[in-house]
């Protein structure tokens, strides 16, 4: 009851004209009561009775502030900002945006950006520092506080702001920035990312952006079927070869860009003249497998010379290819044509995996190692030729894994346990 009488006493004042009953003033409510002096800028008073109230100041101080700043247009920024700095630091957690705000409102946008540096939020401060202007501030702003939600705000408004150039000089000294614009431009910006990039000299990485773009076009549904848009491909990876062969620090990239559209080249050209759209994009060993199966033995030859595929490989190819067509007459003939680089065994397991073991006997007896031999002979089922090879390895370990395998054969079992008693007794194991 004091503190009320106290309060109408304050007020009931000649120089504040409220004369209330304790009737009123409750229906009224302290806080209505406040911003009616609050609106007769009886500023004073209203924070004396917020303060001895227990009431939040903000309000008033709020009011008082947005008030000196329109009535105050004759005193400098400086000098002003120095007032209201010694009276908003009454009240802890006060706006200084909102302060700001209104100073940006009134004209006085100097004022407004000194103000705005008070604010501890970025969330209030870093939008503000847009709004009037400050966009270097607000990026710095921004990566300090490590939100990427605020960091991203200000991009998109300097992006659409700002000239390109200018753009990418803001960001690029910003290492947090920078990154988070290259991601969301990754994704879906990328000519003007290629644009960055090559502000930057950062020639290799316009060039890695181009390789994808021709991996993009692949997925056309168009570009799998001998079209036109194979061409833009093959540019696309022309393009990346040159700006990677301006790059001393990626060589195996540049070879490899210029060996994917020399291949691209060559697939399309297949495809075309064998009407199959089944060569595009596939391996260098791919390539040539298919061209062996389809009978296309000088195409398979070209792309051998192409990309100087070595002996060996290109007979691992060959076999298997024809192996796969049941051509066995072409495998024998490919097997005379010299000594093959790789050895017999691999025509004799591919004869083996397609079920033709009348073929596989052909070259089982040239191979060179008994080991081999003799594991041959046993796929095939021919015990005793395999316990004849294993015994001239005189391989113990050998003769019991042979064994294993003709469990089921009681004789062939009983000759490998010949065998091994044989080698025991000569001291071999």
């Amino acid at each position: 009851m004091c503190k009320t009488l106290r309060v109408l006493n304050a007020v009931r004042h000649v120089d504040i004209g409220i004369p209330l009953s304790i009737q009123q003033y409750k229906l009224l409510t302290p806080s209505v009561l406040v911003n009616r002096l609050i609106n007769a800028n009886k500023h004073l008073l209203a924070l004396r009775v917020s303060e001895y109230l227990a009431m939040s100041q903000e309000v008033v101080l709020m009011h008082w502030t947005c008030t000196k700043i329109s009535s105050s247009s004759a005193i400098p920024d400086s000098t002003l900002l120095e007032i209201l700095l010694d009276k908003l630091k009454i009240c802890k957690g006060i706006s200084y945006a909102a302060v700001a705000s209104h100073a940006d409102k009134s004209g006085r946008r100097k004022l407004a950006a000194m103000l705005v540096e008070h604010e501890p939020r970025s969330a209030k401060q870093i939008p503000l520092l847009l709004s009037i202007g400050e966009e270097d501030t607000a990026l710095m702003k921004a990566t300090e506080s490590g939100d990427t939600d605020l960091v991203y705000l200000v991009l998109f408004h300097i992006w659409h702001k700002k000239a390109p150039l200018e753009f990418f000089g803001m960001i690029q000294a910003r290492p947090l920035a920078r990154d988070l614009f290259v991601t969301y431009a990754r994704c879906y910006k990328h000519e003007f990312l290629k644009d960055f990039f090559l502000s930057t000299g950062q020639l290799q990485d316009v060039a890695f952006l181009l390789w994808k773009e021709s991996w993009e076009l692949a997925k056309n549904p168009m570009a799998s079927k001998g079209t036109p848009l194979h061409g833009p491909r093959i540019k696309l990876v022309e393009k990346a070869h040159n700006l990677f062969t301006e790059t001393k620090e990626h060589i195996y990239e540049s070879k490899a860009a210029e060996e994917h559209a020399k291949l691209l080249r060559i697939q399309h050209e297949l495809e075309v003249t064998t009407k199959q759209a089944i060569f595009v994009d596939s391996s260098i060993s791919d390539t040539i497998r298919t061209c062996i199966v389809l009978g296309n033995h000088r195409a398979a030859n070209k792309v051998k010379v192409e990309f100087k595929v070595s002996e060996k490989r290109w007979y691992w190819l060959k076999v298997f290819a024809l192996a796969t067509i049941r051509d066995w007459d072409a495998l024998e003939k490919f097997s005379k044509e010299k000594r093959p680089p790789i050895g017999y065994r691999p025509f004799v397991e591919a004869c083996v995996d397609a079920g033709e073991k009348d073929e596989a006997l052909k070259y089982i007896p040239k191979l060179a190692d008994p080991r081999e031999k003799a594991e041959a002979y046993a796929r095939i089922g021919m015990a005793k030729e395999a316990a004849d090879a294993a015994s001239q390895a005189k391989d113990g370990e050998l003769l019991g894994r042979l064994k294993l395998s003709f469990a089921q054969n009681a004789a062939a079992s009983s000759i490998f346990d010949t065998l091994r008693d044989r080698l025991s007794f000569q001291g071999v194991s």
